[in-house]
């Protein structure tokens, strides 16, 4: 009885707080079926909503997503009369109408005309009454959403015509943790007698009113019930100042946060909640009881509140929900949990996905998000893997969501299952890594991974835990390292440390970002807790998930509060002092651990991240699609590519890449807006993909793909505002079916199998030249690799249209009498000639060869000596043996064999009964 009356308390917390904190306030005060001129007023930043749409600019125009709960709605998710549909990109026009946008009144106030309910939303079916009005503040395209902190739908109460009464009070929180003195004020619909209680005792009274006020301290802890009574009708609102926790010290001395597994098999659960005064564990092996007996301890450690309780007799291998309650007021769950059951989005999860998933006990527990401890949760036998070398290597951007799933649909149904049975596709085009787009828990199923609300626990919509240590482990035995993508600038408002405390005091959040990026929900990056929770995260993916490093999500708001004095842009002591300390966390997990920045900031602060081992993104998209559409600007030449040239970088520290997530899609780009024949003509356009990729791919350093660009993929990846288009996108394999993407496709792979068979040549003791053969940006140019016996040289003409002309280069090696073919564009059959020190191609408009020597091609002969009998020689697509043998063995550079001759590009060694070659697979 206890737990359900608290859940009551909680309920009427919306309704019933000061109008100055509600996140909507109403005119009239009290609505009714049949009140007119109603007017809702919107508060963005309100401390009981989510902030998902503060501070935007009056000209950013906010909408409602808006309709009724009715007397025949199932439940509050079973919304009537909805005025329009959600926008899905191509509806803007019927979704945002002057009916349902909101009009600017102030910073942060909205205003919406509604009339009255009739006139708004149309007339109800016989019997039916309204019972709320169901909202969501959403901008144009939905990609920002105002809700409630816990980010559930925002409700407005609709009472009946009969006579009405509301109480409201000046208090912030309806639970108190010291002496405090509130006004509490009742309001009628009508006149009436009027009086106001305390726990049954009368603190004012008023005859033949619509209004009373009465002032009361609470001086003792407690549970108060205030009871405001108008006539035969009353209102009430629950208080709570709870008695203070024990004080205990955690066991050991230092506080760990989480639910720890000690060596005697108990369980230690910590919460660390500064300024609260106590906290309950509610857990599944008490039946959810929100018992006494299991108030936690408090320990005060280094100027913070940690709670903690231990608890015994859990088993290793069941499922155990558990949620904190906070002063008696706040139910959240653990911050450090490693699997969250979501109240909101479990119920619209798939079936398929994780068939037997915890199910959320929703006969139990109500609009809580719970944390679930299991003691095996952790537990996998890992293969063992060696990191490859961070100057040289070439990453798979990949969303999950959009990786996999019914081809030629778009319905978000991709899996950590269904992309491990897409690695050997990967791997084949020798990638060395793959970087997931955010996977750590976040707000709904159908999402880009950025709206983080807990960090140390797997998102359900891709699988389970053990799907994903399976994808990750089956990466490392492909040889391909994986690197998470993780968000520390901003948490949506299902975070813990979030839901605990108003905006305006809130010691893990700015109420306002100080940087000029902000996101949701900004953290205030120099609170030690916010540091420790950073540093446990990556510990934990880096043991737990065994991953080999991390993408940090935009790093020019990772500095210190007071560190934007000269503005976000400019040099950050703070970002670069935080990115050092989390890479030395890394290291201290993983010495060769993988540590990349979305920094895209100014040269000298990336030159100090780069000298500390650290990769900074970098962005050479607009250079990119200027040159896949053909056009001749000094912004084609694609110098950035290499790190030197990009503000003088250190070598090597700038993982380069021609679209990412953020960007438009090239392909997209050149299909578009394209140059003559590149918008109009598929080879001449597929062509111009293909040489932008061996350029891109043949200049030395960390090198990134976003998934299906290997395709030549052209799906618009933007909104009509220029933002990005975060819906779920086609999955079409069938791309490997097109003549034109499967040419794309053949480039990278056979460049990046080069580049893989070939390290030392693109190391920093390689020389390295890209030279443009004349003044304009179209004429011919080269990019030459030069390492001891080995030479490879690319040449390119971008001209779009015209005759065939020769690109020549001063070669060191390559000569007619010593090269090999290793790329070239489709439907071209490229002639080397020349000597060395003027090996010269013959290239037509749009089009590249890629040279090697014969050292660097990897056919140099047999290893063994050749016998009479067989002869063992490197096709496309296959491995050709002229002669007669029994026993054969195909594998790659890495020791996994194939079972025939049919091949992807790359480099094999043969074995047959009586000769061993390497042979390189166009």
């Amino acid at each position: 009885m206890k737990h359900r009356l608290i859940a009551f308390a909680a309920l009427i917390l919306v309704a019933l707080v000061p109008c100055v904190a509600q996140i909507v306030t109403t005119s009239p005060t009290i609505l009714q079926r049949s009140s007119s001129d109603i007017v809702l007023t919107y508060h963005a930043d309100s401390p009981l909503g989510n902030g998902g749409v503060k501070n935007l600019a009056e000209s950013t125009p906010l909408y409602a997503h808006i309709g009724l709960i009715t007397s025949k709605s199932s439940g509050d998710g079973d919304w009537k009369y909805t005025v329009t549909d959600w926008p899905n990109g191509s509806n803007a026009a019927a979704v945002n109408t002057a009916k349902n946008k909101f009009t600017y009144t102030t910073p942060n106030t909205y205003t919406l005309n509604i009339g009255s309910l009739a006139s708004y939303f149309g007339t109800l079916q016989a019997g039916e009454y309204v019972k709320k009005i169901a909202l969501v503040v959403r901008t144009a395209d939905g990609s920002r959403q105002g809700k409630t902190a816990t980010g559930g739908d925002i409700f407005i109460d609709v009472a009946g015509d009969e006579f009405q009464c509301r109480m409201s009070s000046t208090l912030a929180s309806y639970t108190i943790t010291a002496p405090t003195t509130a006004t509490f004020t009742l309001d009628a619909t009508a006149a009436a007698k009027l009086s106001i209680s305390v726990n049954g005792a009368e603190i004012a009274a008023k005859d033949d009113a619509t209004t009373l006020s009465a002032e009361y301290s609470f001086e003792q802890p407690g549970e108060y019930t205030v009871k405001g009574n108008a006539g035969a009708v009353s209102k009430e609102i629950k208080v709570s100042y709870p008695v203070p926790a024990e004080q205990k010290e955690y066991p050991g001395g230092v506080p760990r946060m989480g639910a720890v597994k000690n060596a005697d098999g108990t369980v230690t659960f910590c919460l660390a909640a500064p300024g609260k005064n106590s906290a309950i564990l509610v857990g599944s092996w008490d039946d959810y009881q929100v018992l006494d007996s299991n108030s936690m301890y408090v320990h005060d450690y280094k100027g913070n509140r940690y709670f903690w309780l231990t608890v015994s007799g859990l088993d290793n291998d069941k499922w155990y929900p558990y949620y904190y309650q906070v002063d008696k007021s706040k139910s959240v769950a653990d911050p450090y949990a490693h699997l969250v059951l979501d109240c909101y989005n479990d119920r619209t999860l798939r079936g398929s996905v994780w068939r037997d998933r915890p199910a959320y006990p929703s006969d139990k527990v109500k609009d809580i998000m719970l944390a679930v401890y299991r003691g095996d949760i952790d537990d996998f036998e890992w293969t063992p893997f060696e990191i490859p070398a961070h100057d040289n290597l070439v990453i798979y951007e990949m969303l999950l969501r959009d990786f996999t799933g019914l081809d030629g649909k778009s319905l978000g149904w991709g899996t950590a299952k269904d992309a491990t049975a897409k690695i050997q596709y990967i791997k084949d085009m020798g990638f060395n890594a793959v970087q997931l787009m955010p996977i750590m828990e976040f707000n709904g199923n159908q999402s880009w991974g950025y709206n983080t609300n807990f960090y140390m626990a797997p998102d359900k919509a891709y699988g389970s835990p053990q799907e994903y240590k399976t994808f990750i482990d089956e990466c490392h035995k492909a040889g391909l390292a994986v690197i998470l993508d993780i968000v520390f600038n901003q948490s949506d408002g299902l975070h813990p440390w979030y839901q605990l405390y108003p905006i305006d005091s809130n010691p893990f959040y700015n109420k306002t970002a100080p940087h000029n990026w902000s996101v949701l929900n900004d953290w205030k990056q120099d609170n030690p807790l916010v540091q420790q929770q950073w540093d446990d995260a990556l510990r934990y993916w880096m043991t737990a998930y065994n991953v080999d490093g991390f993408r940090f999500d935009l790093v020019k708001g990772l500095g210190d509060n007071d560190s934007y004095g000269a503005g976000t842009e400019a040099y950050n002591a703070s970002r670069v002092a935080r990115m050092k300390r989390l890479h030395a966390v890394i290291k201290s997990v993983k010495p060769k651990g993988i540590h990349i920045n979305e920094n895209l900031a100014g040269a000298q602060e990336e030159k100090e991240m780069g000298e500390d081992g650290q990769l900074c993104w970098a962005n050479v998209n607009d250079a990119s699609s200027q040159f896949a559409q053909g056009y001749d600007t000094s912004n084609n030449n694609l110098l950035r590519f290499y790190s030197a040239h990009d503000g003088g970088r250190p070598w090597a520290s700038t993982v380069s890449y021609a679209e990412s997530h953020d960007e438009q899609r090239v392909g997209y780009n050149a299909a578009k807006y394209g140059n003559g024949a590149v918008a109009t003509d598929s080879l001449t356009r597929y062509r111009r993909l293909g040489s932008l990729g061996a350029q891109f791919l043949m200049v030395p350093g960390p090198k990134m793909v976003w998934q299906f660009g290997e395709l030549g993929n052209d799906q618009n990846t933007k909104s009509s505002d220029g933002s990005n288009d975060t819906g779920n996108k086609l999955v079409d394999w069938r791309l490997l079916d097109n003549e034109y993407c499967k040419g794309v496709h053949s480039t990278y792979s056979e460049v990046i199998n080069f580049r893989t068979a070939n390290p030392e040549l693109f190391a920093s003791t390689a020389t390295y030249e890209q030279k443009m053969l004349g003044a304009k940006y179209d004429r011919p140019r080269t990019i030459r690799l030069y390492s001891g016996d080995k030479e490879v040289v690319l040449f390119v003409n971008p001209k779009v249209s015209g005759e065939a002309v020769d690109v020549k280069v001063a070669s060191s090696i390559l000569s007619a009498s010593d090269c090999q073919l290793i790329s070239a564009s489709p439907g071209f059959t490229p002639t080397l000639t020349g000597a060395v020190g003027e090996a010269t191609v013959s290239v037509p408009a749009n089009c590249y060869a890629l040279y090697a020597s014969t050292s660097a091609a990897g056919i140099d002969g047999s290893i063994t000596a050749p016998s009479d009998a067989c002869t063992i020689i490197g096709g496309t697509g296959e491995i050709i043996i002229l002669g007669d043998y029994n026993s054969l063995t195909v594998c790659d550079i890495y020791g996994h064999t194939y079972p025939t001759l049919q091949v992807p590009s790359g480099l094999y060694i043969v074995h047959t009964d009586t000769t061993t070659a390497k042979v390189f697979v166009r």
